[in-house]
């Protein structure tokens, strides 16, 4: 079979239907469709990690791009229902896929570039923390790590992911107290790297596309390596003991609590 210009569906990598990679020209698109909100489940991150491998690995392409195929949402993070309604064995499975997928996306080695056509939060903003430029909806995006608002921690490897993008002066804002930033705020955070309206945010895209894909594939390979190698190995440790030291905060005094909480509409109470 002829690969090229072909689109492969997650049927194709692993008999889902949620995921596609369209390959075409220099570009290979890895889009997110689980209405309503692109909630992730243990699955749904490994396979978004193998079809970011598959475009990865994929000859002609130059740049990934990671896109939702709902309008004016990207993700809205993990199931919470799912999560909620795991034992302690399940509710970890759920951490070792985000250390698994924070890992095998931040080590990509082309270019890679998340469109935020809407929210990118909890484990979506994860997702999009991983590329090397995000771009957002300035109408309709936010981004919010919400790990500390639903009781857990968010994990060396992950802080230095943000810390490598987010100004010193707002670290504390985002991840310790898991604010929710407005597309202005987040571009001036420094995780975003444009705002647009949505008739302009693919061609605000389509032009970094452009650029990344006029320069060397080797020199870029390498020179993303070597911008990452140092926090790439705190993440390389997410993707082995991702539960470790989450486990005691994944009970019902921690995370139990701040699900319940989020899907109740009202404040956590927390005792510990």
């Amino acid at each position: 079979m002829n690969p090229a210009a072909r689109t492969q569906t997650r049927k194709d990598i692993t008999m889902h239907e949620t995921i596609t990679v369209h390959h075409e020209g220099m570009v290979s698109t890895v889009m997110l469709t689980n209405p309503p909100f692109n909630l992730l489940d243990v699955q749904i991150m490994d396979d978004l990690l193998a079809a970011h491998r598959e475009a990865d690995a994929y000859l002609q392409t130059r740049v990934i791009v990671t896109r939702s195929g709902l309008e004016g949402m990207f993700c809205n993070g993990l199931n919470p229902l799912l999560v909620l309604e795991s034992d302690l064995k399940g509710r970890l499975a759920f951490f070792d896929a985000v250390g698994r997928m924070v890992y095998g996306l931040y080590s990509l080695r082309k270019p890679h570039i998340a469109v935020l056509n809407g929210p990118a939060m909890a484990g979506g903003a994860v997702l999009a923390i991983t590329a090397d430029f995000r771009y957002m909806d300035q109408e309709r995006g936010a981004f919010c790590f919400a790990e500390s608002k639903v009781g857990v921690p968010v994990p060396e490897g992950l802080v230095a992911v943000i810390a490598e993008v987010c100004s010193p002066a707002m670290l504390r804002e985002v991840v310790l107290l898991g604010k929710n930033l407005k597309p202005e705020l987040a571009f001036a955070a420094g995780l975003v790297d444009g705002l647009a309206n949505a008739h302009n945010l693919d061609e605000m895209v389509n032009t970094q596309v452009a650029r990344l894909a006029r320069l060397s594939p080797g020199v870029l390979a390498e020179t993303k390596a070597a911008l990452r190698a140092e926090t790439l190995a705190k993440t390389a440790r997410l993707a082995e003991t991702s539960g470790e030291g989450f486990a005691q905060f994944l009970g019902d005094a921690y995370l139990g609590e701040g699900l319940k909480a989020y899907l109740e509409g009202r404040q956590p109470l927390y005792t510990k």
